[in-house]
């Protein structure tokens, strides 16, 4: 994992060397004026200004090379792809520009942009697509980046990537990751109400803070890996070598050892909201009630009104009418559970229905309810027989 790691961090964060009228560049065995990806790169980065700069690539054979173009300090305004289907050979595109479009791209291993505005990807088959928030030194930007403003995936690409890996601040809103994992390399970022697979938080290039609101995971079994011999970490490295997530125990890690990411710590912390009404004395199973929830798990609580409402084994009860905020915990606190909690006012046949009458003698217990019941046809019954007597005399 080490090795695999530092490639991507070398791709991050070193920035290539690079440079719109429209500029239109053919890829071709014969024919035309380039037959590889090193030579196009090498043309277009040597455009001193490229931020006025359309280009398009149209590439309609197996290319050797390389493409990498574009710089943080010579970004290209826009930049269009087409691979006509071609076979990229688990090559890799590092691409700095304001706007990107990759169209019939297969087999490509990594494509890589720095701070782009509007990244397009369609009919494409790319295993991993890396997004960077830095700025000329490296270090990450202070403005949090919408991603689902900036990424535009279809549903075939999206089905064949494999993973989407971040360094910056980011806001996930209502996207689907629920079939590729999301791996964090260093920044905050907050998800809220969207799908999620798998999450691996790497802070190999910064400190790592995720918080993830009301999102729909496939699962939820979190670790925080702090020591090297850890199993899930060779889950970690076993994944990376071959992309198969269903290697991977866990569905978030926070990886935090020394050896792999140094001075730099990861954090995930996972909420959820929820809204429920209570009676007086009903009780709410929490083990059932709760999304991702399971007997085997500590929970520890705060309850803000403690006379509306108390928890003991694992049930929430409610004590009277009112309403209250319940914060429940588990896994070490990275998983929130947020009530609010409404105890409704008992109408009066409610109450009746809850109370009852220990029975002289047997110390049995009975429903008022079946007293009263039982009494009203006594009475009727008494009545009635009453009546015929008289009728008879």
């Amino acid at each position: 994992m080490k090795k695999y790691i530092s490639i991507l961090l070398t791709m991050f964060l070193i920035p290539t060397l690079v440079n719109a009228e429209t500029l239109t560049y053919d890829i071709c065995e014969s024919g035309c004026e380039y037959t590889n990806l090193s030579d196009v790169s090498t043309t277009i980065n040597n455009i001193s200004d490229l931020s006025n700069k359309d280009i398009i690539i149209n590439i309609n054979s197996d290319m050797s090379g390389q493409l990498h173009i574009g710089s943080i300090s010579n970004s290209i305004k826009s930049i269009t792809i087409n691979g006509n289907n071609q076979d990229f050979n688990n090559k890799s595109f590092n691409i700095i520009a304001k706007n990107i479009e990759l169209n019939g791209c297969n087999n490509l291993y990594d494509v890589t942009t720095d701070n782009s505005e509007h990244v397009s990807i369609n009919n494409s088959n790319i295993k991993i697509l890396s997004y960077n928030s830095i700025d000329f030194n490296g270090q990450i930007m202070t403005d949090e980046i919408n991603l689902s403003e900036v990424l535009n995936i279809d549903e075939t690409s999206l089905n064949n990537l494999k993973m989407l890996n971040l360094i910056g601040n980011f806001k996930i809103r209502n996207m689907d990751f629920s079939n590729i994992i999301l791996c964090n390399f260093a920044g905050t970022i907050n998800i809220n109400s969207s799908k999620l697979n798998k999450v691996l938080n790497v802070p190999m290039a910064g400190n790592i803070n995720i918080n993830i609101y009301n999102t729909e995971f496939n699962n939820l079994k979190y670790i925080n890996i702090t020591a090297e011999e850890e199993a899930e970490l060779n889950e970690v490295d076993q994944y990376y070598d071959s992309f198969d997530s269903t290697i991977l125990s866990k569905d978030i890690y926070d990886i935090n050892v020394a050896d792999y990411v140094g001075q730099y710590k990861s954090s995930t912390t996972v909420f959820f909201d929820k809204e429920t009404k209570l009676k007086h004395s009903d009780k709410l199973d929490l083990t059932s009630y709760l999304d991702y929830y399971t007997e085997d798990k500590e929970i520890e609580y705060t309850i803000e009104d403690e006379s509306i409402a108390k928890i003991e084994n694992k049930e929430l009860i409610a004590l009277k009418e009112g309403s209250t905020k319940v914060t429940v915990t588990t896994d070490d606190g990275h998983v929130v559970y947020r009530i609010n909690l409404v105890v409704e006012k008992e109408s009066i046949p409610e109450k009746i229905d809850k109370m009852t009458i220990k029975v002289p003698i047997t110390g049995s217990k009975l429903k008022l309810w079946v007293l009263i019941v039982g009494g009203i046809l006594l009475g009727i019954v008494g009545i009635c027989t009453s009546m015929l007597i008289k009728r008879k005399k």
